[in-house]
């Protein structure tokens, strides 16, 4: 895989960190995401969880995906590979969900919001599919804004991600991680702060449910 950019977040709770992520985006179509909690988070519930997801390089409908998931005593592997020819994505051997060739998962998503301008993005529904489950999400364009990390600024467009879930009939797991359980939750805000530089990067990104504020902050 070629790599053309990497970056390292913590995420904190309250100004405590409690975890560790690095994305990796090849060249064109894969995205990765690495995962570890930290400090007393780790003590408490040790996770280490791997994501990754192939997605065609002009619309980043989904091609395929995988997650390998080690949080607590839960440890779970799961992937998915996409079907051109009937446009269906496939767990397993038994799992067969339909979908669209521009259909979006959570992680095409972060793709995508680092490469389009965000005229392109802004209100515009995508199909959407999450283990199984169908529906639709968009970027909202909110305004410009400067967020300030170590002894850097970056002027930043910010968007709030919404997703709706309304067709979970091709559900096949009661329990999944607490990351893709979270970040489909009804009543919870999802927001990023996107460089507007050439080669744009999520600089921050947080998601507030049930009054408790979960942030990720480019560390470099």
């Amino acid at each position: 895989m070629k790599c053309i950019s990497a970056q390292d977040y913590i995420i904190s709770v309250f100004g405590f960190p409690v975890a560790e992520v690095k994305q990796t985006r090849s060249h064109h179509s894969t995205i990765t995401f690495e995962t570890r909690n930290t400090g007393i988070a780790d003590l408490i519930w040790p996770a280490k969880n791997f994501y990754s997801a192939q997605f065609d390089s002009a619309s980043f409908g989904i091609r395929g995906w995988d997650k390998k998931i080690h949080q607590g005593e839960f440890k779970k592997k799961l992937s998915a590979d996409f079907n051109p020819a009937t446009t269906e994505l496939i767990y397993g051997s038994k799992n067969k969900v339909q979908i669209t060739d521009k259909t979006q998962t959570i992680f095409t998503l972060l793709a995508m919001v680092q490469a389009a301008d965000y005229r392109e993005l802004d209100t515009h529904w995508f199909p959407f599919e999450h283990e199984g489950q169908l529906g639709k999400a968009r970027f909202v364009w909110s305004d410009t804004a400067t967020i300030n990390y170590r002894k850097n600024k970056e002027l930043c467009d910010h968007y709030r991600l919404d997703i709706i879930i309304d067709d979970d009939s091709g559900k096949f797991r009661e329990n999944s991680d607490y990351f893709m359980d979270e970040i489909i939750a009804s009543g919870i805000v999802r927001q990023l702060w996107v460089s507007r530089e050439t080669q744009k990067r999520i600089i921050q990104a947080s998601i507030k449910t049930m009054g408790l504020p979960l942030i990720a902050l480019i560390d470099e």
